[in-house]
């Protein structure tokens, strides 16, 4: 078979077998998922950034 179609173009006449159609995918919350997972793999990036941010609302607080 020949593929006639622009391969520029982003979409494609076929889904894969495997795909997911979007109506049965679960319905979570991915952002908190992907921040839950973020913290779980890297807790000195998170911890640092919160400390960062007390510090900055601190020093912020004394100057008014």
């Amino acid at each position: 078979m020949v593929d006639n179609i622009n391969p520029n173009s982003q979409f494609h006449p076929y889904q894969p077998m495997s795909d997911t159609p979007a109506a049965e995918r679960p319905k979570s919350l991915d952002a908190l998922g992907k921040v839950r997972e973020y913290a779980r793999t890297k807790p000195g990036v998170v911890l640092g950034g919160l400390a960062a941010l007390a510090i900055g609302i601190g020093l912020l607080r004394r100057r008014s």
